[in-house]
């Protein structure tokens, strides 16, 4: 907990049930940008050992310096960290009985990311090497993930039926890390190279949709 307190040699024992210490602040409010910042602010009280308190807050650093001698003026020295998360927060520093009040903006959004890139299958009909008929359908995993919660969402493309994604995870509710399952099939399909996209989304995130290029290639039948 970052606490200060500005005692003069004489008077600093006189904390301890001593009168409220009355702080005049010439800014009570301060709105901050998310990324590391530090300042000063003016004050002035009626006492020289006024007590300086964060609150215990782990992002806010404080510091007082001296009272220039024969001016009632002094400096409130404070730090704050970078807001990773999204969401602004709020902290106070007690001056004595007075309050400031620092209120930081959230970071930028949380970026989305995945893989594979691309997704590419070969499917070969007819015969395997112990004479049963080759599977006509392909399986793969599409991993989505985030250094914040989201609701991680995929979507085939509609005018491609020989493609489907499941979702192995289930549920809507935000986490970190999803998987999906992505299964094509070439079964009444003819020799050649089908293309479609599955369409990736996490409400909140810097890159809120993304596009995952699909690639099925159906050979010629073993021994045709």
């Amino acid at each position: 907990m970052a606490v200060w307190a500005l005692s003069s040699p004489a008077i600093g024992s006189a904390q301890t049930g001593a009168a409220t210490c009355h702080a005049t602040l010439q800014e009570a409010h301060k709105q901050l940008p998310w990324a590391g910042n530090a300042g000063e602010i003016q004050w002035s009280a009626d006492q020289y050992d006024c007590k300086v308190d964060a609150g215990g807050l782990p992002w806010i650093t404080v510091s007082v310096m001296p009272p220039v001698s024969g001016s009632p003026q002094r400096v409130l020295r404070y730090a704050v960290d970078t807001n990773f998360s999204p969401a602004k927060r709020e902290g106070t520093i007690q001056v004595g009985d007075s309050t400031v009040t620092l209120e930081q903006a959230g970071g930028p959004p949380p970026g989305m990311a995945f893989s594979p890139s691309r997704l590419e299958f070969t499917i070969t009909p007819g015969k395997d090497a112990s004479g049963k008929d080759a599977p006509l359908e392909a399986t793969r995993t599409l991993f989505v993930g985030s250094e914040e919660p989201l609701v991680f969402t995929a979507t085939p493309e509609a005018k491609a039926p020989w493609l489907k994604v499941k979702d192995s995870a289930g549920g809507k509710a935000p986490q970190k890390q999803r998987s999906f399952q992505v299964v094509v099939t070439a079964a009444g399909k003819d020799p050649g190279v089908y293309q479609a996209t599955i369409q990736l989304e996490a409400p909140g995130a810097s890159n809120a949709k993304e596009l995952v290029p699909v690639t099925m290639t159906v050979e010629k039948e073993k021994g045709k």
